[in-house]
């Protein structure tokens, strides 16, 4: 794309400012440069502080303004600090991007251990909750803002052998909607989006299984 409008859209977030979480790889990865790219600066707030670090110096390479973040967002203590940080750093916050999550790969619910049910819902659900809770105070105080919230295509149809995350995702599409209501007087929008299995590390597994890819793939 050339000419006024790619410029445009070059400028389409200066002087903002965004959190991506699970920015180190896959869709949260893509979302920082992206955002980058028209000119916000960006948290880039992943688990992984090497592959949050290749974020921010693509970013920086480019020419756009970024910091690194190393952060579990089930930890309550850790999103408020990650907030902290983006305001004591760049003035503001306008956009918030809940993509981080955890789940077990080609887990039915009963071969799914409670630790594992308990963590899949720490991160992929009360972690959005979490980013929602401490995000919004400091949106408004900016003047407004919006929050995306990754769901998946799986909160919406049945998902072999994914209890847990179908669970969380299906929890993050009814948070966004009660955010969207409660706040939208305020200033704050609220979506969500439901990609399909994306390849990154983290689905390794899930696309290595045969059985799995041919679902899919069908």
């Amino acid at each position: 794309m050339t000419g006024p409008a790619s410029a445009q859209n070059r400028s389409r977030f200066a002087g903002k400012v965004a959190i991506v979480t699970g920015s180190g790889s896959g869709i949260g990865r893509e979302t920082a440069l992206a955002f980058a790219r028209e000119g916000a600066a960006v948290i880039v707030a992943d688990i992984d502080a090497g592959r949050a670090g290749r974020t921010v110096a693509d970013i920086e390479a480019g020419g756009g303004r970024a910091t690194t973040c190393t952060i579990d967002v089930g930890d309550e203590d850790a999103v408020r600090d990650m907030v902290d940080l983006t305001v004591r750093t760049y003035g503001r916050l306008d956009v918030l991007h809940n993509n981080a999550y955890w789940a077990p790969l080609n887990r039915s619910v009963t071969e799914t251990t409670l630790a594992e049910w308990d963590r899949t819902i720490a991160v992929t659900l009360t972690g959005v909750f979490l980013g929602c809770k401490h995000a919004i105070p400091a949106m408004i105080a900016s003047g407004g803002g919006a929050i995306v919230n990754t769901a998946s295509v799986a909160a919406l149809a049945a998902s072999p052998r994914f209890g847990a995350y179908v669970a969380a995702k299906g929890g993050v599409v009814a948070l966004t909607r009660s955010v969207a209501f409660d706040y939208g007087s305020a200033g704050i929008r609220c979506n969500a989006v439901a990609p399909g299995l994306i390849e990154t590390p983290a689905t390794e597994g899930v696309l290595a299984d045969p059985e799995r890819r041919a679902w899919l793939t069908s």
